[in-house]
């Protein structure tokens, strides 16, 4: 079976778990969490994923890490995962179920790329403009990428807006060249 196979089946199953006992939120919020902690920490993925560590000894270090601070229903879910040898896609398995939960409660998620981030009106404007635009909630992801010259690219689901400088530049390039200019003498 694919990975997207086994990543779709697993998110699904917790998602409709978490909505019988009425904690889709919480559970999207440790998923966001243990997403985060996978992806910022080589060691941790690396201990996790490793086809060489005993299960017994991950879901040790899944409760140690995770167990005060995410619902028991993510907990259980996590033990499961590691008794099915499933845990190299807990990272996917959480980006699925985050795209449930977005479709689910219709919200939008907004991802903002700068060159060195943008103010919180500026985020609130945004996201009030998106809102009334799509008719849903709005989550607005700052993302910072240093090799950009100036302006900003607003990434709407499949929609993309590119305001950056680099893009305007070559825009600007491509007609200079497509259009003949003629000398006025």
């Amino acid at each position: 079976m694919n990975q997207s196979k086994i990543s779709v089946r697993y998110a699904k199953a917790i998602f409709e778990a978490s909505g019988e006992k009425n904690v889709q939120k919480e559970v999207f919020t440790d998923f966001i969490l243990i997403r985060n902690a996978i992806r910022e920490n080589k060691d941790f993925d690396e201990i996790i994923s490793s086809p060489v560590i005993k299960p017994s000894e991950k879901k040790f270090l899944l409760n140690n890490v995770f167990k005060s601070v995410v619902n028991e229903l993510t907990m259980k879910f996590l033990e499961m995962i590691v008794s099915n040898s499933r845990e190299k896609y807990i990272v996917d398995i959480a980006r699925v179920y985050s795209d449930l939960y977005h479709k689910e409660h219709n919200i939008k998620e907004v991802i903002l790329t700068t060159p060195f981030g943008i103010d919180e009106n500026t985020k609130e404007s945004l996201a009030k403009t998106v809102a009334d635009s799509f008719n849903s909630g709005v989550e607005i992801k700052d993302q910072i990428n240093a090799d950009m010259i100036g302006g900003v690219i607003i990434r709407i689901d499949n929609l993309q807006l590119d305001l950056s400088v680099a893009t305007q530049l070559r825009e600007i390039k491509e007609s200079l060249k497509t259009k003949e200019y003629e000398r006025k003498l």
